[in-house]
């Protein structure tokens, strides 16, 4: 994914060492630490902002498809040369009302294994107005029998 947008960043690194015997030990041991969380792990952007990841079905709305994606560029930082193997899922409540809050749906990147690494919101991506009287009646009517 990484290549659609060729774009990675080094991943930002926090470094905590406890129970040496000293500052210049703790100080040793915290770069050693550092050094190998930079050479084995890289930041990779999967979406940039307001990018288009899918398009929702909605009811009760002046439209019926909703155009989702992330508010914000989103990175993930995976181990160096499996960002090729990354796989990203939108997974969203559904039926989708048109009432639902703007965030109310969940961006969830998997890795190989198909355990979720990491989950992110995102947000509709245009404003659709309530549909009117009779959209939102058939659209009830549509759903009692889905």
């Amino acid at each position: 994914m990484h290549d659609r947008l060729g774009e990675t960043r080094p991943a930002r690194l926090l470094s905590v060492v406890l129970g040496t015997g000293s500052d210049r030990l703790r100080a040793q041991d915290s770069q050693k630490l550092l050094n190998f969380g930079f050479l084995s792990y890289e930041g990779v952007r999967l979406y940039e902002k307001g990018q288009q990841i899918s398009t929702l079905q909605v009811w009760k709305g002046s439209s019926a498809a909703l155009k989702a994606g992330p508010a914000a560029d989103l990175f993930v930082t995976v181990p160096k040369g499996t960002a090729d193997k990354l796989k990203a899922e939108l997974v969203s409540q559904q039926p989708l009302m048109h009432r639902l809050p703007r965030t109310a749906r969940r961006h969830a990147a998997r890795p190989l294994r198909g355990q979720a690494a990491c989950e992110y919101p995102v947000v509709a991506l245009e404003n659709i107005a309530v549909a009117g009287f009779f959209v939102r009646a058939w659209d009830s009517m549509r759903l009692w029998f889905k």
